[in-house]
């Protein structure tokens, strides 16, 4: 099953994530440990799985394989620890967790949070060594579940604050009736063993960079909770997406009313807990967007993993398992659609951008509302100029305690000056502009790249020139001449 999963990225030059371009040229920086516009700057991040797997990948494999195998590994991890998680606390092998597999493409991955997805992997497995290793020795417990943290802490830290709350629900029952019967060893050992894991995750994130001008935190409507479970499944069709949504909810549902589906009591207790903290997460915390949109996914993963159904008979499990097997099928019908289509766009796009010298300066202008997930997303298709051409782009993700890597001074100002969506309001936008003049953001820049989900008509001007011209992905060479006037008049 996890080759049919790796199918669509392994169809297409570049999968379709609104985030994998910009993650794809840092991978290429990291790799070659910096250029001359940007320099590596390791410490201790809590969002590093792709920065420290795929760049040593790419010593032995190309890095546009290397990226797309980083996505089979997610989806290895998070389906093989379901699995692995149901195992652990049921006692056997079971078909059942391999409903995981519908949860493989969701809207989070569309978007692009790998380091996040990555990490909720590892938490499935990492709880699973936890219960596996439950009656050995505690030293080898307290190692093995601090190398856990520790590569969930530094794959993302939602993961690592998932993690945390599964682990406190598993120990939660047992950790209660050893105090109402006042065993109190028994508690402090418990204890001891769980605790050790989380210290050093704690002192390096106390220790780290804090940026006092992205502590905010915001709350969106409560209803908004009910339709991010649907992130889930969200994808392209929403039709199959929908009717898979409530099929997954009513065969839970239905067995639950019929009393056929056992809950694991420690795990079940971990399932409560994820989902009260989803209830009350914010929005927005200290500068991270969709704080709350990143748990429903994890959220059924940890349903399945904690499950065990009992059917009234054979032919109606089958029938349950065709049926499942047959809408995994339908779904990645309908995403290997999209994704071939949206490989056709960027084969030729990316044409465009082999075309650039190397180590040219390109600015990039877009419209504002740009953010979302789209069947072909290019809100961060002029990065790749970074990984195939040396290139200079601003907006590359390069921010200071989230990336470990940072623009070099000369370039971090010329980053700043050319905001992406003040350029398309001059260049594009404003209909009064002076287009005779060239804008004083585009000074030190040589080409700019348009980017748009609708077809983009650039004003002629004398400072800019056609370069390379797509329905929704062009460049411009920036004039410096007679018929330009400069920025200084």
């Amino acid at each position: 099953m996890l080759t049919l999963m790796a199918v669509p990225p392994f169809s297409t030059v570049l999968p379709p994530l609104v985030d994998y371009p910009n993650h794809l040229a840092r991978m290429h920086l990291l790799a070659e440990g910096g250029n001359a516009f940007y320099a590596v700057r390791w410490t201790p991040l809590p969002n590093l799985a792709e920065d420290l797997v795929v760049p040593p990948l790419t010593r032995v494999l190309p890095l546009d394989t290397a990226g797309k195998l980083f996505l089979v590994m997610i989806f290895a991890l998070m389906a093989g620890g379901a699995v692995w998680l149901n195992r652990c606390a049921t006692g056997g092998w079971r078909l059942w967790p391999l409903l995981a597999f519908l949860l493989l493409y969701n809207r989070i991955l569309l978007w692009g949070f790998l380091n996040y997805l990555f990490g909720i992997g590892v938490a499935l497995v990492g709880t699973a060594s936890w219960l596996a290793l439950e009656a050995r020795r505690c030293w080898l417990r307290v190692l093995a579940s601090s190398l856990v943290a520790l590569a969930c802490f530094f794959s993302h830290i939602a993961a690592f604050g998932f993690y945390a709350l599964v682990l406190l629900g598993v120990e939660a029952l047992p950790a209660w009736a050893e105090l109402r019967a006042r065993r109190w060893a028994a508690l402090g050992r418990r204890v001891g063993v769980a605790a050790p894991q989380f210290i050093l995750p704690a002192v390096l994130l106390l220790g780290g960079p804090h940026d006092a001008a992205r502590q905010t935190v915001s709350y969106a409507g409560f209803w908004r909770k009910v339709d991010l479970l649907f992130s889930a499944f969200d994808n392209y069709n929403r039709l199959v997406d929908v009717i898979c949504f409530f099929l997954f909810l009513g065969l839970f549902g239905g067995l639950i009313w019929a009393k056929r589906l056992a809950l694991e009591p420690r795990l079940g207790c971990a399932c409560g807990i994820v989902f009260v903290a989803y209830l009350l997460l914010p929005s927005q915390i200290y500068g991270g967007s969709g704080t709350d949109r990143r748990l429903p996914t994890a959220f059924f993963l940890l349903l399945v993993a904690a499950s065990a159904p009992r059917f009234p008979s054979r032919r109606i499990a089958t029938a349950i398992g065709i049926t499942t097997a047959a809408l995994l099928v339908v779904r990645l019908g309908a995403i290997e659609r999209v994704w071939l289509r949206a490989d056709r766009v960027y084969s030729a796009d990316l044409a465009g951008i082999d075309l650039l010298p190397r180590g040219a300066k390109l600015a990039v202008a877009q419209p504002e509302g740009l953010f979302h997930v789209t069947p072909i997303p290019e809100v961060h298709f002029a990065t790749l100029a970074i990984a195939r051409r040396e290139a200079f782009v601003p907006t590359l993700f390069a921010i200071p305690g989230q990336q470990p890597l940072m623009l070099k001074p000369t370039f971090a100002a010329l980053a700043e000056a050319a905001q992406p969506q003040i350029l398309w309001a001059v260049l594009i936008a404003d209909s009064a502009a002076d287009r005779t003049h060239l804008p004083i953001s585009l000074r030190g820049y040589d080409f700019v790249a348009f980017t748009d989900n609708r077809p983009i008509d650039v004003p002629s001007s004398p400072c800019l020139a056609p370069f390379f011209v797509r329905p929704t992905f062009q460049i411009f060479a920036v004039v410096y001449g007679a018929d330009c006037i400069g920025p200084n008049g």
